[in-house]
């Protein structure tokens, strides 16, 4: 029986497997076929290579693929009976490991206890491994079957930006994540973010980076820095900065007029987005990236008309801004309930959190208290979706930034701050006007093999 099994891992599992097992058997079966002809003498040698071939590759196959699985089986099988981890006295049933990438290594089990269960026993798995679990999955088309996502390598601490991450879609991409893959925000799906973390995480390097893509793809860019971008100063002179409070009600101001108007031109047409309007008119309507940095800073003002003015216009844009190509990407310390109101909360789904000491802020951001689980490694930060994925962030050095000659913010003129509803003409920033986007390489592949660790 063991020989038989031998023989069939050596023959048909294994020709499977390996393409040189494959030729080498096609080579003695076309060499058989030549001796029935013209050498009936060498046809028993043949059946006797073919013979041997067959055990010996049998044996490679079970050392190889049968072997191992039934040790991590013996293994997970003593693991799941220290943690009395089973339903109707049936443990597990490991079924394989596979690499998920570089860095990650799955392990698969037949099983009918539920994910939750599976979910809330992770920190035990993780001491029997000895390894960190990065996800825990049930299968998409079996949901008996569960994936214990588990880390090979730690994700690199710096991984340098490079202008071939930049996505040729509306997609701005942040960083990169354990499955190798370079994550970012699709403006499409997620028209608004916040990137939440303390002092020190990076999240200025991520505005950069992000800052420097709208830059690339031809966006309107508008920076809100009451620091007055001196943390973007490589910025200065391809993006206008609005660091006075008067500019800024201007400002937002402004893009609400903007986001009523170019609704009316939509209902106009009989379209619903920005993108239909612009395949369907000569009227190129231009995306408009607003980065806010430290917007806590710029909502704790103790004029309450100018906070109220302020909250109704950022409520109002990311509630009604989607469809018409304005976005709010804006990056804050903590995300103190009683600075930003629930309206902009529910309204801005995207998330991208660095860590905190506190899991209350982890939890307002993401729903739960991975942020303060992060190790402590400058530019980790955790993006929430649909999901939530650990990534390394780009380091952005400045490089090659694209230049556009720039007007500075028009004077402001020594009146009350206008009304939020108010349509404000800024020459400075119309956003009618279109601009050729720089061009760029098309190159978007990602090698992670190229990654400094």
């Amino acid at each position: 029986m063991i020989l038989l099994k031998l023989l069939y891992y050596g023959t048909w599992k294994m020709a499977d497997e390996s393409n040189l097992a494959l030729t080498w058997y096609a080579f003695l079966i076309g060499t058989g076929i030549l001796s029935v002809i013209f050498f009936e003498g060498f046809v028993s040698v043949i059946l006797i290579i073919l013979f041997i071939s067959a055990f010996l590759l049998g044996i490679r196959y079970y050392r190889l693929y049968i072997l191992p699985i039934k040790q991590m089986r013996e293994f997970f099988d003593g693991v799941f009976a220290e943690m009395k981890f089973q339903v109707a006295e049936r443990y597990p049933y490991f079924l394989s490991k596979s690499d998920i990438s570089k860095l990650i290594v799955a392990y698969s089990f037949k099983t009918h206890i539920p994910l939750k269960m599976w979910m809330a026993k992770k920190d035990h798995f993780e001491m029997y491994l000895n390894e960190r679990i990065i996800d825990i999955k049930q299968d998409e088309h079996d949901k008996r079957t569960i994936h214990l996502h588990v880390q090979r390598e730690p994700l690199p601490e710096l991984i340098r930006w490079r202008d071939k991450y930049i996505h040729e879609d509306n997609i701005l991409n942040i960083g990169v994540s354990h499955y190798g893959l370079v994550l970012g925000m699709d403006l499409e799906r997620h028209p608004h973010s916040f990137i939440a973390g303390e002092t020190g995480s990076g999240k200025s390097n991520i505005l950069k980076c992000l800052i420097h893509q709208a830059l690339y793809k031809g966006f309107e860019v508008v920076l809100i820095d009451f620091k007055r971008g001196v943390s973007f100063s490589e910025f200065s002179s391809a993006v206008a900065v609005y660091y006075d409070y008067k500019e800024v009600l201007k400002k937002l101001s402004f893009l609400v007029g903007e986001t009523d108007s170019r609704l009316d031109k939509f209902r106009s047409v009989g379209v619903d987005n920005i993108n239909d309007y612009n395949r369907t008119t000569e009227d190129c309507l231009n995306k408009i990236i607003v980065f806010i940095d430290e917007l806590a800073e710029l909502l704790k003002t103790k004029d309450k008309e100018t906070a109220s003015i302020l909250n109704s216009s950022i409520e109002t844009l990311t509630r009604l801004s989607r469809a018409v190509g304005i976005h709010l990407i804006m990056g804050i310390q903590r995300p103190d309930s009683t600075i930003i109101s629930g309206q902009i909360k529910n309204n801005v789904s995207y998330r991208v959190c660095g860590r905190f000491v506190d899991k209350e802020p982890s939890r307002i951001m993401l729903g739960s208290d991975t942020a303060n689980t992060l190790p402590n490694i400058k530019g980790r930060f955790i993006i929430k979706d649909d999901d939530l994925h650990e990534v390394q962030s780009f380091y952005f050095e400045g490089n090659n930034i694209p230049q556009r000659i720039i007007e500075e913010p028009p004077p402001i003129e020594q009146t009350e701050p206008s009304p939020v509803k108010e349509n404000i003409t800024d020459s400075n920033t119309s956003v009618s006007k279109q601009k050729e986007p720089v061009k760029r390489s098309t190159d978007f592949e990602f090698d992670f093999s190229n990654l400094k660790k």
